[in-house]
């Protein structure tokens, strides 16, 4: 029997593109509500176009949210980004995709990242179509801006370096460091979409998600994900949640009372009926007189 997945929470409410799902899938869609990860807000204080913390979208790219896609099995099939505007000119030839972090529980640990282990330098203007994006099951605290964990790349600092004469949100995980662990690889990623409306990784069956909790009557699944670009100018925190029902038991029918009477008679009948047909059967002949 198919299961009802029910929706507890929608990050927020999302305008983006018409997507095609398969049959038999579930997406929820989820909006762009962060400002930053949470503890990741920085201390810069530009007085244009405004203080960084106060700001959702510093500059471009700018997030409108997206949505997770699975199948009945509850394999993640797909995560979708959408944008409402890119950068164009020499700006553009700056931006380079950061890496894709999942947590599928109620703690503050990533348990996979989506890797580019073609990229190497997030803060070189490559271009990320040729990179092989690679699945991780990873153990890695979220951190915050005062910890500053190693294992991360970040965006950098306004006006300096890479960034000279551009304002970004500063010192904000972009994605795994190159040098840091990797974990177990589970396979191949697709990437697509970059520098349209919608950027795509599609999981095809590498990921299957597993429930945080369960009750008699539900499996409760979440799945917090965490992206952004080389700039950090605008980024996604966003948790999804929902439950599955457990398949009901076949129902077993129990005969009502009166049911039972008349079948108890009835085989009552059928066996006298057999004993008198022994009973003739075995009669011998009466003789003629």
């Amino acid at each position: 029997m198919k299961r009802r997945v029910l929706f507890l929470v929608l990050a927020a409410a999302v305008c983006c593109a018409a997507t095609s799902i398969p049959a038999g899938a579930t997406l929820i869609t989820f909006g762009d509500t962060a400002k930053y990860w949470p503890g990741w807000g920085n201390t810069d204080m530009d007085s244009w176009p405004g203080v960084d913390n106060a700001l959702d979208t510093i500059g471009d790219p700018n997030f409108t949210g997206g949505g997770v896609t699975f199948d009945d099995s509850l394999f993640l099939t797909k995560i979708e980004f959408s944008f409402s505007s890119w950068a164009g000119g020499s700006t553009w030839n700056k931006l380079e995709p950061g890496d894709l972090f999942l947590s599928v529980d109620e703690d503050s640990d990533w348990e996979y990242v989506v890797y580019a282990d073609g990229n190497t330098n997030k803060l070189d203007g490559s271009r990320p179509q040729s990179w092989g994006y690679n699945l991780y099951a990873v153990t890695l605290g979220l951190g915050d801006n005062t910890t500053k964990p190693s294992y991360y790349d970040y965006s950098g600092t306004d006006n300096t370096g890479y960034w000279q004469g551009y304002l970004i949100r500063d010192k904000h995980p972009i994605g795994l460091s190159s040098t840091a662990s990797k974990g177990t690889s589970l396979g191949s990623v697709g990437f697509a979409g970059w520098g349209t409306a919608n950027l795509v990784f599609d999981f095809g069956s590498l990921l299957r998600l597993t429930p945080y909790a369960s009750d008699n009557d539900y499996d409760f699944y979440k799945l917090t994900l965490g992206f952004t670009v080389n700039c950090a100018n605008d980024v996604l925190y966003e948790t999804v949640s929902w439950q599955v029902e457990h398949p009901a038991p076949p129902q077993q029918h129990v005969p009502e009372p009166a049911t039972m009477l008349l079948m108890g008679t009835g085989l009552m009948g059928l066996a006298g009926y057999v004993r008198a047909r022994g009973r003739k059967k075995g009669e011998e002949p009466a003789e003629k007189g």
